[in-house]
């Protein structure tokens, strides 16, 4: 390795190493402008080394650039406001989830899987009494759910409530 590129290779890496311990501590701001500067100060590099990791810079750049704008989904029909609310649910956010899943259903949305989503957020919650009453309109909706809900583990608290073991078995 050449001395130039050798010199190039140790200032590229201590910049990106200053950017990434910027991104890691969620300072997306500071680490855009970062990675941002890195990119154009060595988009004309002649080391392939440099440019490799100006590359990796770039992947990180464009995380940060999501970071501070994400994308807004428009929610049009019911099944976008069901796998929104899919999405929220998975993140743990339990009162957005039922917000999008109640939007649906309201628009007349009646799907064994919504009730399902429902009963599993609403028992999130520790509102059984909520969760109990969507068990029973998904299994009504559909008898097939008796065997998923029995065997789904967000519902293994409820294996000895004689309720929940009425509507399943």
């Amino acid at each position: 390795m050449k001395l130039k590129e050798e010199k190039e290779l140790q200032t590229i890496t201590g910049e990106y190493e200053k950017a990434l311990l910027l991104f890691h501590k969620k300072s997306y701001h500071k680490a855009d402008a970062a990675f941002k500067q890195i990119i154009e100060t060595y988009k004309d590099s002649e080391f392939y080394s440099v440019l490799e990791i100006q590359t990796r810079v770039k992947v990180h750049y464009a995380i940060t650039q999501a970071q501070l704008h994400p994308a807004t989904i428009k929610l049009e029909s019911n099944e976008d406001y069901v796998w929104e609310g899919v999405y929220q649910l998975n993140a743990g956010n339990m009162d957005k989830a039922l917000e999008l899943f109640n939007r649906a259903e309201k628009e007349n949305y009646k799907d064994a899987y919504l009730y399902f989503l429902i009963a599993t957020a609403y028992l999130k919650k520790e509102d059984t009494a909520s969760s109990l009453r969507y068990v029973e309109k998904c299994v009504k909706k559909d008898a097939t759910y008796k065997v998923i809900v029995y065997n789904e583990p967000d519902f293994e608290p409820l294996l000895q409530n004689q309720d929940f073991l009425n509507l399943v078995e």
